[in-house]
């Protein structure tokens, strides 16, 4: 489907809805053009592979923010088209408002270095403004097509260092001051976690990244649901001064023996 297609498809109006944008990307990546299935089938499997969340599903006929817009590409990028995220994300750290919604800055800072999504002004991606029809079909065209994209390269200062689960084990087992923090919800914590591991998370972090210890050299490996969450939380820490700061993979990429309660 090339753009001008998509064009015709949107409806007249000046945004899009939740229920429309989905179902456009789920065609284009299902390869379904011309399939008679209407909108609420695409919400549905959008809502069984994780694509969209259940306020998505709420709110299905309001129009779509950008920041949510973001979340849906990235998350069907995944899910969708097998593309793995960019492991350099620093590109995006000049938003100025990259950091106003901490659960989307993930999304956001990767549909924008893959080059899919653009700053609506100067530094500024807009997170809570509404996706206008233009702004939807030219996503869609850049999500399936790599070359239609202008990818944003940065500098950065800091590379993250990602550890195996074994190779956080054997730190954890020679150093006694190296801790183990869970940076999602309490409530996700309480419901599984791994043994040994604190629930600090990230909005604690935000606010105050020397909660955790006062030295700087401290071993701290972080951990989330998907990866998301730790990444931003060891840039944090990483920017406050820390100098020994790792993630390991989410608890929905690996095999963790959880236990459940405080």
């Amino acid at each position: 489907m090339n753009k001008k297609m998509l064009m015709e498809t949107l409806p007249p109006e000046e945004t899009i809805t939740t229920e429309e944008f989905v179902s456009l990307i789920m065609r284009s990546c299902r390869d379904e053009e011309g399939t008679e299935h209407d909108e609420s089938f695409y919400m549905d499997y959008a809502l069984r592979k994780g694509i969209i969340e259940d306020y998505d599903l709420l709110n299905k006929n309001k129009p779509l923010e950008r920041r949510r817009a973001a979340r849906i590409i990235h998350e069907a990028l995944i899910s969708e088209l097998a593309e793995k995220d960019e492991q350099d994300w620093s590109a995006a750290e000049h938003l100025l408002d990259l950091y106003s919604c901490r659960t989307c800055v993930m999304h956001i800072a990767q549909v924008y270095v893959k080059g899919i999504m653009s700053a609506r002004e100067d530094r500024l991606f807009g997170p809570e403004l509404n996706l206008s029809r233009a702004e939807a079909a030219d996503a869609i065209i850049k999500m399936l097509n790599k070359k239609k994209r202008i990818p944003k390269s940065g500098v950065r200062t800091s590379r993250i260092k990602t550890l195996s689960p074994d190779e956080a084990r054997k730190l954890l087992d020679s150093d006694n001051r190296a801790m183990l923090v869970d940076v999602r919800s309490h409530d996700e914590y309480r419901n599984g976690h791994i043994a040994g591991s604190r629930s600090v998370p990230l909005n604690d972090i935000t606010i105050n990244p020397y909660m955790l210890t006062d030295r700087r050299d401290t071993p701290i490996i972080l951990y989330c649901r998907k990866s998301y969450k730790s990444a931003i939380a060891a840039r944090i820490l990483i920017n406050a001064g820390y100098t020994a700061v790792y993630t390991i993979p989410g608890i929905e990429e690996h095999e963790y023996e959880l236990v459940r309660g405080n």
